[in-house]
């Protein structure tokens, strides 16, 4: 909430937990309110308007008038945890339906609006989503396409981790986002799947410049999540429903999906500018699907090892740029013991036998070599979702999701270990992305 020079600049909808609100503020700190106060014993703070104010009045301990619209602190809980929302009741529900589409207020009034742009980029996730129903101005600035490119030239991204876990008496699927500095989880909407489907049938992948993350589950059609309007949608269907095997960024905007169908091994390339499907190249060999891994336009997909071997492990490749199958190198292939992560354009897996230790695959040798500095901790316990972050650092959710957070550096990993919260204690990983928002 903004007051300036008898503007007011306030939501139409429900924004969410206090720490929006101070968010909101904090990027607007030459504004007129910027003096936080307790309300009631229940609310960690409020804000405070110096007198006289006669836009403001105080109505009951928890509410608030101003210019006619009622706004509202309120305690929930969820998943036992303690949340502050804050609710505004409009008294003119087309406030802002009335500008014609081509007309906008300025983003942040007696601002020049490339300045006020500057300070939406330091909203964290998920608050872009939360605060886009401010006006039009500040929907049309969140939703541009430069907003997370400029976000990310200027170092203001900063990783979260999506945790895709279920309860393995109802297999139902749902996702959560985790703040690593912080240590906080933020529950994504409900997933709209269409069927429920066992959860080892999930495959995911991401489209990292649009903060998009696409989600197959079989059938026709993939959901796509974008975090910029904190949102699931469908895309546009599929040639023929098929599971997926694999799925990988191949190039910018481009998602190649690897499936199996008749004992052959096919591919299909989504677009997500063009919301369209490509065919691509087929492969007469089917495999079972183990691990996989996108790296340099590039799906590498094994079978996985089954020790002691009676057969060496099938696995393939899949090169995007020329269209074409490719045998997969007979070392990577033999020692890809566990789930891989890229990190820094390097691969990695954290092995499924001994102390769970992590290994660095050298193509110049064709060969895996151990990574120094231990194994995943011991409080994170199997099954695992591995995925890597950029910036050097490598994800290991486990059950009850905790996480255990690994700094690479050349042949040597830093541990550090997260705890689920209580409530999460029964819930198994299945999948793991990262975004940088």
């Amino acid at each position: 909430m903004i007051i300036k020079n008898e503007d007011t600049l306030l939501t139409k909808q429900k924004i969410v937990n206090t720490i929006s609100l101070r968010s909101y503020l904090q990027c607007c700190q030459n504004l007129y309110i910027t003096t936080f106060t307790p309300v009631t014993s229940s609310l960690p703070f409020s804000f405070q308007v110096p007198n006289p104010s006669p836009k403001l009045t105080h109505t009951s301990p928890s509410l608030y008038k101003l210019n006619n619209q009622t706004v509202s602190f309120e305690l929930i809980e969820f998943y036992n945890y303690k949340y502050h929302m804050i609710t505004t009741s409009p008294s003119n529900s087309n406030q802002y339906d009335s500008h014609m589409p081509d007309r906008y207020d300025p983003v942040i009034p007696g601002l020049p609006d490339h300045i006020a742009e500057h300070c939406l980029l330091h909203l964290p996730f998920p608050y872009p989503s939360l605060l886009r129903s401010v006006s039009p101005s500040w929907n049309k600035a969140l939703l541009s396409p430069s907003f997370l490119l400029t976000k990310s030239k200027l170092c203001l991204s900063t990783p979260r981790l999506f945790v895709f876990s279920f309860h393995p008496q109802t297999l139902q699927i749902q996702c959560q986002s985790l703040d690593p500095a912080s240590h906080r989880w933020f529950l994504l909407p409900r997933i709209p799947l269409s069927t429920q489907i066992h959860p080892c049938y999930l495959a995911c992948g991401t489209v990292a410049s649009k903060g998009e993350m696409f989600l197959f589950a079989g059938g026709e059609n993939c959901l796509v999540y974008r975090a910029i309007t904190n949102t699931w949608s469908v895309t546009g269907p599929m040639s023929s429903p098929r599971a997926p095997l694999a799925v990988g960024e191949v190039s910018d905007g481009r998602i190649a999906v690897v499936t199996e169908n008749s004992g052959m091994l096919s591919a299909e390339i989504y677009d997500s500018i063009t919301d369209k499907w490509g065919p691509a190249a087929v492969m007469p060999q089917g495999i079972e699907r183990y691990d996989a891994a996108t790296i340099n336009g590039r799906v590498y997909l094994t079978e996985g090892w089954d020790w002691p071997f009676d057969s060496p492990p099938r696995a393939a490749v899949y090169d995007a740029v020329h269209n074409m199958w490719q045998e997969m190198p007979k070392g990577m292939c033999e020692g890809w013991t566990g789930s891989s992560a890229v990190i820094n354009g390097a691969f990695y897996i954290v092995t499924e036998y001994g102390d769970n230790n992590l290994k660095l695959y050298d193509e110049t040798r064709d060969e895996w070599r151990p990574v120094r500095g231990g194994g995943v901790p011991k409080a994170v316990r199997r099954p695992y979702a591995v995925v890597g972050g950029g910036n050097g650092m490598l994800y290991v959710v486990g059950k009850g999701l905790d996480v255990a957070i690994g700094r690479v550096e050349k042949a040597e990993v830093e541990w550090e270990v997260i705890k689920g919260p209580e409530a999460f204690a029964e819930l198994l990983p299945c999948n793991a992305q990262v975004l940088h928002l």
